[in-house]
């Protein structure tokens, strides 16, 4: 699978993308052995086929630049293994941050949520002190929805409001 937006590619990694993804698996620890990083695509690629029209199990994608495809600079994907939220996800490598390759990416899945994969709603959330994740999902349009118990922001955004939206920007 493929999302293409004006700078990026968000992509399913393969097994030829086995030494990047031990680079970038865990990329704020560090490097992962191949051998792991093989075991990390075969549950990708399980978690992959449980996706279906309406329900998505779990989407991760990997991060590229148009200019350096077989490079993934980060992650980003949808989350629906608690089997009631669908929850989107990001993060790129610092050297690639400020650039707004995260809210690119974090639109790109929006669309592909509500165009593509029929969701109702998508949740969204990050720490209190990370500014720059709360203002992705301001920017990819998603809407406050309180906060967790410790403080942590949280964020919804539904199909219909999606959809009106779009129109609005058409």
């Amino acid at each position: 699978m493929e999302l293409i937006t004006e700078r990026l590619i968000l992509r399913t990694v393969e097994q030829r993308d086995v030494k990047e993804v031990a680079r970038m698996w865990d990329f704020e620890r560090g490097p992962i052995p191949e051998e792991e990083a093989g075991r990390v695509l075969e549950r990708m690629a399980e978690n992959h086929r449980k996706n279906r029209p309406g329900r998505i199990y779990h989407l991760c994608l990997g991060v590229a630049e148009k200019s350096a495809p077989e490079t993934i600079i980060g992650w980003c994907g949808l989350d629906g293994t608690s089997g009631d939220k669908l929850h989107i996800f990001y993060s790129i490598e610092p050297e690639h941050r400020s650039r707004g390759y995260a809210t690119e990416a974090a639109r790109a899945l929006l669309n592909y949520a509500f165009q593509d994969a029929g969701a109702a709603f998508v949740n969204g959330g990050c720490y209190q002190e990370n500014q720059a994740s709360y203002r992705v999902m301001e920017k990819a349009g998603m809407l406050p929805a309180g906060s967790e118990e410790n403080g942590d922001p949280l964020f919804y955004l539904d199909r219909e409001t999606y959809l009106k939206k779009q129109e609005l920007t058409q």
